[in-house]
């Protein structure tokens, strides 16, 4: 009988601890603009300009005041650059994995105001057009700041991203994208 009686209360505690767990977790979609270009050290690589892109994506937020939020986003990064006298204008198909640890500077309930960072992984669902015999890598590993505020179920961020590994050798481009988008918390 006392074990029977253990069992319950343990049952209890983990079914609580559950209820607390949920309530402590957001799951919502997103969408926005970005703002991306691929900067380059290469000396052969000139008149550089990036391009509107869009996005949209799942997010998950777990946790109080700190908080980890994962994502995965289809995403479009587009720019403009010129590789001896050829122009070039590629466009990536990508997802974005980013993985964010934040802290909520406000948290009342209604609204909060949040910064985050972390690091990120895009993977190239397609192939642009690059300088001849070159190709442009499947993967980028890099790291995104973000700040956000949500009101309601609504969320609003502001995220700059940057590759830390290059998305093409020779050329040495490195992607950085600023982007903002709207969310909706669905739990």
């Amino acid at each position: 009988m006392k074990t029977m009686g253990m069992s319950i209360v343990f049952l209890a505690v983990l079914m609580s601890g559950g209820a607390t767990y949920a309530q402590m977790m957001d799951l919502g979609i997103k969408a926005g603009v970005n703002f991306g270009s691929l900067h380059s050290s290469s000396d052969a690589v000139r008149n550089v300009s990036g391009k509107r892109g869009l996005h949209v994506g799942f997010f998950a937020r777990t946790g109080g005041d700190f908080y980890v939020q994962p994502e995965v986003n289809f995403s479009t990064l587009r720019a403009t650059y010129s590789y001896g006298e050829t122009p070039y204008a590629p466009t990536f198909r990508q997802l974005d994995v980013p993985l964010m640890a934040g802290y909520k500077i406000i948290n009342n309930g209604s609204m909060n105001l949040r910064v985050s960072a972390g690091p990120a992984v895009a993977l190239n669902l397609n192939s642009p057009l690059a300088p001849a015999r070159t190709a442009y890598k499947r993967a980028n590993v890099g790291g995104v700041l973000n700040a956000g505020v949500d009101v309601g179920r609504l969320t609003f961020d502001a995220r700059y991203g940057f590759g830390l590994t290059t998305m093409h050798d020779r050329l040495e481009q490195k992607p950085r994208t600023f982007s903002l988008s709207l969310g909706f918390n669905i739990l």
